[in-house]
């Protein structure tokens, strides 16, 4: 199936069938999320398959008690090992320099400071199984299947449910199975409401409000050259 059309048919589906999902199919869709990037390839994400309809059933009320996930045939656990630790890095800490410069330095240094690092590597690492996951949702659809994304979840509650080690955390359920109904595709924006080119229009509080609209003016920035960090080093991993 082409890769746009499997995309167009994906749907958030919250009623399956009973229908066992076929191990061929599981592999595959655990394929898919073994092949998915991660920032330096630190990979840290990892998969639970849960087929053990209790244990579905107790993944469930961890999710809010949300009757229709316990009546999926399959649901992924989708973990990650807590790998950040913020406290105690040297200011010179290449994640430390990048973090800053992403979410500020008051916020980074009080996360740093904060006593329960566990919270903060949940917190950090919340992203790492995102991608693995959209990997498996689509190599879901292209097998005729559908799945949801659950982030209403007690993610502490779920983790021991699962056994993991304190070293990982179970931060998104993802229940699949077969559609047990059709769904319609749900309105989307246009691509003009969503992109703007080079810069923010002038005007206008969206992308799509000011068609053709003057850029904003250009703030006065230090032109640095652009060897940085990476000059001279090969792509990234990943």
């Amino acid at each position: 199936m082409d890769l746009i059309q499997v995309i167009r048919d994906r749907r958030s589906v919250r009623s399956f069938r009973p229908d066992p999902v076929p191990e061929e199919d599981i592999h595959a869709m655990l394929e898919a999320a073994r092949l998915a990037p991660s920032g330096g390839n630190a990979q840290s994400h990892v998969i639970g398959v849960v087929t053990e309809p209790r244990q579905i059933e107790d993944l469930a009320r961890a999710a809010g008690n949300q009757a229709w996930i316990a009546k999926a045939p399959l649901v992924f656990a989708l973990c990650a090992e807590l790998t950040t630790n913020l406290a105690g890095r040297d200011d010179a800490d290449f994640a430390l320099i990048v973090n800053k410069k992403r979410f500020g330095a008051e916020l980074i240094e009080y996360l740093a400071a904060f006593p329960d690092q566990s919270a903060v590597a949940r917190l950090f690492e919340n992203a790492a199984p995102l991608i693995p996951g959209q990997h498996i949702v689509l190599t879901a659809v292209s097998r005729g299947l559908q799945a949801c994304w659950v982030g209403h979840l007690d993610v502490t509650m779920a983790s021991l449910m699962l056994g993991l080690p304190q070293t990982h955390a179970c931060l998104f359920l993802l229940p699949v199975g077969y559609p047990a109904t059709g769904r319609p595709q749900p309105e989307k924006k246009s691509i003009e409401a969503i992109t703007f080119r080079d810069r923010w229009p002038a005007s206008g509080t969206n992308p799509g409000s000011t068609p053709g609209g003057r850029p904003r003016a250009r703030p006065e920035i230090a032109r640095l050259p652009l060897s940085g960090f990476f000059h001279g080093l090969p792509n990234p991993p990943g």
